[in-house]
């Protein structure tokens, strides 16, 4: 008999099928709503883009059919990238399988943007400063990197532990999330569940919550202005200590004031 760890996948193998029916769309129309408030606000202005963290391509399909810009969608998952393909199917949108800790676009862009998480699984010492730089090195002057983040700051509302079922057709999923204060780790355990499945196929998640003090002085040595820290609940300037932030940062040079 075969033991539970052998059920055990690679994250978002499994889940890529039924992301979108279960997490993807209620978090991509939120955060469709929080960019076009800031973006308004802040004036942003881009002929080309890139999602980082893409995921299955939602946001990259809505900023190419919405802003009318040519999209690179990046991710490391190839399951998440082919429902990516489907998603994006007849969309100016291009995908690219790589570690966004070595991002290499085919060519610099105006803006670069990550949204659901993303940056937070980077949770290797100096990886999220790598990234950073990565980025910095695929815009152009001028140009604006758009991110959330998860903080340490009562991640799960104060809870150290959460639960939470999404049922979706043929298919139920159960996420039950754990937060390390002491190592400002969240761990994600999903259960998926299926009729063709007589026992649950399990993937384990982990992410990285990051203070917005480390993150700013990474921001800064890669060459970034930080316009401004937003809670990502209220889209308010970030006061006190949210559990998620949006910050929009733009990188030096000479075309500064011509993108604003």
């Amino acid at each position: 008999m075969s033991s539970p760890a052998n059920n055990v996948k690679r994250p978002y193998s499994e889940l890529a099928s039924a992301y979108d029916q279960t997490i993807g769309r209620p978090a991509f129309h939120h955060a469709r709503r929080a960019f076009e408030t800031l973006a308004r606000r802040y004036g942003l202005r881009f002929r080309s883009a890139a999602d980082i963290g893409c995921g299955t391509g939602l946001f990259a399909r809505y900023l190419s059919d919405c802003w009318g810009a040519p999209v690179w969608a990046v991710d490391i998952s190839p399951e998440m990238l082919r429902v990516a393909e489907g998603n994006c199917f007849g969309a100016n949108v291009r995908l690219l399988r790589q570690d966004i800790r070595c991002l290499r676009l085919p060519e610099p862009v105006d803006l670069v943007t990550s949204n659901f998480d993303a940056l937070n699984h980077l949770t290797g010492e100096g990886e999220l400063r790598v990234a950073f730089q990565c980025v910095a090195g695929n815009l152009r002057p001028g140009g604006h990197l758009y991110f959330d983040l998860v903080t340490p700051c009562r991640p799960l509302g104060g809870a150290t532990t959460y639960a939470r079922r999404m049922n979706t057709r043929g298919r139920q999923v159960t996420q039950r999330i754990r937060w390390d204060r002491a190592r400002r780790m969240i761990s994600v355990f999903v259960a998926i569940r299926s009729i063709d499945s007589p026992r649950p196929i399990l993937e384990v998640h982990h992410e990285r919550a990051y203070s917005f003090a480390e993150v700013g002085r990474w921001l800064l040595d890669a060459g970034f202005v930080i316009r401004g820290v937003h809670d990502a609940l209220t889209l308010k300037p970030a006061s006190w200590c949210p559990a998620r932030i949006i910050v929009v940062a733009q990188k030096a040079g000479s075309n500064v004031k011509n993108l604003n």
